[in-house]
Protein backbone atom coordinates (compact mmCIF):
# COMPACT_ATOMS: atom_id res chain seq x y z
CA UNK A 1 0.00 0.00 0.00
CA UNK A 2 3.27 2.22 0.31
CA UNK A 3 4.48 2.98 -3.19
CA UNK A 4 3.28 5.27 -6.19
CA UNK A 5 0.47 7.41 -5.61
CA UNK A 6 -1.58 5.60 -9.14
CA UNK A 7 -0.89 2.35 -7.39
CA UNK A 8 -2.87 3.30 -4.24
CA UNK A 9 -6.53 1.85 -3.74
CA UNK A 10 -8.86 4.53 -4.99
CA UNK A 11 -12.12 5.67 -3.32
CA UNK A 12 -14.42 3.46 -4.79
CA UNK A 13 -12.25 0.18 -3.30
CA UNK A 14 -11.78 1.82 -0.06
CA UNK A 15 -15.59 2.20 0.45
CA UNK A 16 -16.55 -1.53 -1.13
CA UNK A 17 -13.64 -3.16 1.79
CA UNK A 18 -15.14 -0.49 4.48
CA UNK A 19 -18.78 -1.49 3.15
CA UNK A 20 -17.77 -5.38 3.67
CA UNK A 21 -15.88 -4.59 7.28
CA UNK A 22 -18.74 -2.73 8.57
CA UNK A 23 -21.00 -5.18 7.43
CA UNK A 24 -19.44 -8.31 9.11
CA UNK A 25 -19.30 -6.55 12.35
CA UNK A 26 -16.60 -9.73 12.36
CA UNK A 27 -13.91 -7.05 14.64
CA UNK A 28 -14.49 -4.74 18.13
CA UNK A 29 -15.08 -1.57 16.87
CA UNK A 30 -11.57 0.07 18.03
CA UNK A 31 -10.06 -2.49 15.78
CA UNK A 32 -12.78 -1.59 13.20
CA UNK A 33 -11.91 2.02 13.38
CA UNK A 34 -8.49 1.70 13.33
CA UNK A 35 -8.26 -0.47 9.85
CA UNK A 36 -10.89 1.52 8.59
CA UNK A 37 -8.94 5.19 9.23
CA UNK A 38 -5.43 3.21 7.76
CA UNK A 39 -7.40 2.72 4.54
CA UNK A 40 -8.70 5.79 3.84
CA UNK A 41 -5.18 7.69 4.89
CA UNK A 42 -3.11 5.45 2.02
CA UNK A 43 -6.06 5.89 -0.45
CA UNK A 44 -6.36 8.32 -3.58
CA UNK A 45 -6.26 12.18 -1.47
CA UNK A 46 -8.81 13.32 -3.25
CA UNK A 47 -11.10 10.70 -2.47
CA UNK A 48 -10.54 10.43 1.35
CA UNK A 49 -13.13 12.88 2.82
CA UNK A 50 -15.98 11.40 0.56
CA UNK A 51 -15.41 7.82 1.99
CA UNK A 52 -15.30 9.18 5.19
CA UNK A 53 -19.21 10.75 5.03
CA UNK A 54 -20.43 7.61 3.21
CA UNK A 55 -19.60 5.71 5.73
CA UNK A 56 -19.59 8.27 8.69
CA UNK A 57 -23.00 7.52 10.28
CA UNK A 58 -22.60 3.49 9.80
CA UNK A 59 -19.25 4.04 11.81
CA UNK A 60 -21.16 5.68 14.47
CA UNK A 61 -24.22 2.80 14.88
CA UNK A 62 -21.97 -0.17 14.48
CA UNK A 63 -22.88 -2.27 17.13
CA UNK A 64 -20.27 -5.31 18.04
CA UNK A 65 -21.49 -8.77 18.85
CA UNK A 66 -21.85 -9.61 22.57
CA UNK A 67 -19.14 -11.33 22.92
CA UNK A 68 -16.43 -8.17 21.53
CA UNK A 69 -13.24 -9.20 22.44
CA UNK A 70 -10.05 -8.74 20.47
CA UNK A 71 -9.64 -10.78 17.48
CA UNK A 72 -6.74 -9.36 15.59
CA UNK A 73 -4.25 -10.66 17.91
CA UNK A 74 -4.95 -14.24 18.55
CA UNK A 75 -5.76 -14.67 14.63
CA UNK A 76 -2.20 -13.88 13.59
CA UNK A 77 -0.52 -15.44 16.47
CA UNK A 78 -2.85 -19.06 15.14
CA UNK A 79 -2.18 -17.96 11.95
CA UNK A 80 1.52 -18.07 12.75
CA UNK A 81 1.21 -22.09 14.70
CA UNK A 82 -0.45 -22.82 11.09
CA UNK A 83 2.15 -22.16 8.90
CA UNK A 84 4.97 -23.29 11.30
CA UNK A 85 2.80 -26.69 11.68
CA UNK A 86 3.24 -26.24 15.50
CA UNK A 87 0.14 -27.88 17.99
CA UNK A 88 -1.97 -25.71 20.51
CA UNK A 89 -2.96 -25.91 23.60
CA UNK A 90 -6.49 -24.32 23.85
CA UNK A 91 -8.33 -23.55 26.66
CA UNK A 92 -12.07 -22.90 25.32
CA UNK A 93 -16.01 -22.26 26.42
CA UNK A 94 -18.50 -24.54 24.39
CA UNK A 95 -21.77 -23.12 23.86
CA UNK A 96 -23.03 -24.30 26.81
CA UNK A 97 -20.41 -22.88 29.40
CA UNK A 98 -18.60 -25.68 29.48
CA UNK A 99 -14.75 -24.92 29.76
CA UNK A 100 -12.73 -27.54 28.14
CA UNK A 101 -8.82 -28.22 26.86
CA UNK A 102 -7.70 -29.28 23.63
CA UNK A 103 -4.75 -30.50 22.30
CA UNK A 104 -5.01 -29.80 18.46
CA UNK A 105 -3.49 -29.37 15.20
CA UNK A 106 -4.27 -26.28 13.27
CA UNK A 107 -4.45 -26.22 9.72
CA UNK A 108 -7.05 -23.07 8.85
CA UNK A 109 -8.46 -20.20 9.68
CA UNK A 110 -11.65 -19.04 8.05
CA UNK A 111 -14.24 -16.18 8.31
CA UNK A 112 -18.31 -17.34 8.29
CA UNK A 113 -21.83 -15.49 9.92
CA UNK A 114 -19.82 -13.11 12.08
CA UNK A 115 -17.40 -14.80 13.63
CA UNK A 116 -13.58 -16.13 12.75
CA UNK A 117 -12.97 -19.85 13.93
CA UNK A 118 -9.97 -21.96 13.79
CA UNK A 119 -10.27 -25.20 11.68
CA UNK A 120 -7.61 -28.11 13.69
CA UNK A 121 -7.34 -31.60 13.98
CA UNK A 122 -7.46 -33.52 17.56
CA UNK A 123 -4.94 -36.59 17.73
CA UNK A 124 -7.40 -38.85 15.47
CA UNK A 125 -7.31 -36.72 12.51
CA UNK A 126 -10.77 -38.62 11.57
CA UNK A 127 -12.30 -35.14 10.57
CA UNK A 128 -11.30 -31.02 11.27
CA UNK A 129 -13.18 -29.47 14.51
CA UNK A 130 -14.30 -25.96 14.18
CA UNK A 131 -13.56 -23.67 16.88
CA UNK A 132 -15.05 -19.74 17.40
CA UNK A 133 -11.98 -17.84 18.16
CA UNK A 134 -13.49 -15.54 20.18
CA UNK A 135 -14.45 -18.57 22.39
CA UNK A 136 -10.95 -19.51 22.84
CA UNK A 137 -9.91 -18.43 26.81
CA UNK A 138 -6.11 -19.17 26.47
CA UNK A 139 -3.87 -20.16 24.16
CA UNK A 140 -0.55 -22.23 24.09
CA UNK A 141 1.52 -22.51 20.56
CA UNK A 142 3.90 -25.18 21.50
CA UNK A 143 7.21 -26.08 19.83
CA UNK A 144 5.87 -29.51 19.30
CA UNK A 145 5.40 -29.69 15.33
CA UNK A 146 2.73 -32.24 13.41
CA UNK A 147 1.85 -33.44 10.15
CA UNK A 148 -0.63 -34.50 8.65
CA UNK A 149 -1.87 -37.72 6.49
CA UNK A 150 -2.61 -36.98 2.31
CA UNK A 151 -6.02 -37.92 2.90
CA UNK A 152 -6.41 -35.08 5.30
CA UNK A 153 -4.97 -32.59 3.66
CA UNK A 154 -6.97 -29.10 4.10
CA UNK A 155 -8.82 -27.80 1.34
CA UNK A 156 -10.24 -24.42 2.35
CA UNK A 157 -11.76 -22.84 -0.86
CA UNK A 158 -13.38 -27.03 -1.28
CA UNK A 159 -14.61 -26.71 2.21
CA UNK A 160 -15.83 -23.67 2.13
CA UNK A 161 -18.36 -24.52 -0.84
CA UNK A 162 -19.50 -26.85 1.40
CA UNK A 163 -20.28 -26.02 4.75
CA UNK A 164 -22.98 -23.81 6.02
CA UNK A 165 -22.64 -22.00 9.30
CA UNK A 166 -19.41 -23.81 10.44
CA UNK A 167 -21.27 -26.82 11.94
CA UNK A 168 -18.85 -29.91 11.71
CA UNK A 169 -20.14 -33.47 10.04
CA UNK A 170 -19.61 -35.60 7.49
CA UNK A 171 -19.87 -35.03 3.80
CA UNK A 172 -23.63 -35.74 2.34
CA UNK A 173 -25.37 -35.04 -0.75
CA UNK A 174 -28.59 -33.86 -0.63
CA UNK A 175 -31.25 -33.43 -3.03
CA UNK A 176 -33.87 -30.81 -3.13
CA UNK A 177 -37.10 -29.74 -4.60
CA UNK A 178 -37.03 -25.55 -5.02
CA UNK A 179 -39.52 -23.48 -6.22
CA UNK A 180 -38.98 -20.18 -5.10
CA UNK A 181 -38.87 -16.89 -6.02
CA UNK A 182 -35.09 -16.53 -6.38
CA UNK A 183 -32.99 -19.75 -7.83
CA UNK A 184 -30.18 -17.26 -7.66
CA UNK A 185 -29.99 -17.25 -3.86
CA UNK A 186 -29.85 -20.93 -3.72
CA UNK A 187 -27.09 -21.18 -5.73
CA UNK A 188 -25.27 -18.34 -4.44
CA UNK A 189 -25.74 -19.98 -0.84
CA UNK A 190 -25.01 -23.71 -1.74
CA UNK A 191 -22.00 -23.36 -4.07
CA UNK A 192 -22.18 -27.26 -5.22
CA UNK A 193 -25.47 -27.13 -5.99
CA UNK A 194 -26.33 -27.95 -9.44
CA UNK A 195 -29.72 -28.22 -11.18
CA UNK A 196 -30.47 -32.20 -12.41
CA UNK A 197 -33.90 -31.62 -13.48
CA UNK A 198 -36.40 -29.45 -14.03
CA UNK A 199 -40.24 -30.16 -12.92
CA UNK A 200 -42.49 -27.97 -14.39
CA UNK A 201 -42.18 -24.55 -12.10
CA UNK A 202 -40.19 -26.58 -9.79
CA UNK A 203 -36.12 -27.24 -9.67
CA UNK A 204 -34.00 -30.30 -8.43
CA UNK A 205 -31.35 -29.48 -6.98
CA UNK A 206 -28.31 -31.42 -5.53
CA UNK A 207 -25.17 -30.37 -3.50
CA UNK A 208 -22.61 -31.98 -1.65
CA UNK A 209 -22.50 -29.93 2.16
CA UNK A 210 -20.31 -31.09 5.59
CA UNK A 211 -22.88 -31.44 8.57
CA UNK A 212 -26.51 -30.42 9.10
CA UNK A 213 -25.84 -26.84 9.14
CA UNK A 214 -27.42 -26.64 5.97
CA UNK A 215 -30.74 -27.68 8.05
CA UNK A 216 -30.64 -24.09 9.62
CA UNK A 217 -31.06 -22.13 5.92
CA UNK A 218 -33.10 -25.11 4.53
CA UNK A 219 -35.62 -24.07 7.31
CA UNK A 220 -35.65 -20.36 6.55
CA UNK A 221 -36.95 -21.41 3.07
CA UNK A 222 -40.74 -21.91 4.51
CA UNK A 223 -42.82 -23.68 2.10
CA UNK A 224 -40.61 -23.19 -1.03
CA UNK A 225 -37.98 -26.12 -0.71
CA UNK A 226 -39.03 -30.06 -0.07
CA UNK A 227 -35.66 -32.47 0.94
CA UNK A 228 -35.62 -35.49 -1.23
CA UNK A 229 -32.66 -37.21 -0.21
CA UNK A 230 -31.10 -38.38 1.66
CA UNK A 231 -33.84 -39.96 3.40
CA UNK A 232 -32.50 -39.77 7.15
CA UNK A 233 -32.21 -36.25 6.57
CA UNK A 234 -35.79 -35.37 5.11
CA UNK A 235 -37.09 -37.27 7.98
CA UNK A 236 -34.86 -35.29 10.21
CA UNK A 237 -36.37 -32.18 8.26
CA UNK A 238 -40.06 -33.69 8.91
CA UNK A 239 -39.57 -34.35 12.87
CA UNK A 240 -38.38 -30.55 12.78
CA UNK A 241 -40.30 -28.99 11.47
CA UNK A 242 -43.63 -30.93 13.18
CA UNK A 243 -41.79 -29.90 16.11
CA UNK A 244 -42.21 -26.39 15.26
CA UNK A 245 -45.97 -26.66 14.49
CA UNK A 246 -46.81 -28.35 17.71
CA UNK A 247 -45.28 -24.81 19.37
CA UNK A 248 -47.70 -22.77 17.27
CA UNK A 249 -51.02 -25.15 17.34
Amino acid sequence: MIGRQEENLNSGEILVLAKILLESRALEKEELDHIIQKLIRYSKRQGQESIDQYILSEKYHYTELQNNSKRIEPLVNLAQAISGRRKVKLEYIKQNEEIVERLVKPISIMFSEYYFYLIAYLKDETKPIMYRIDRILAYEILEEGFSLSEQNRFEEGEIRKRIQFMYPGELMTIKLRFWGPSLEALLDRLPTAKIVEKEGEAYIIQAEVYGKGVKMWLLSQANYIEVLEPLNFREEMKQTIEQMFKLYN
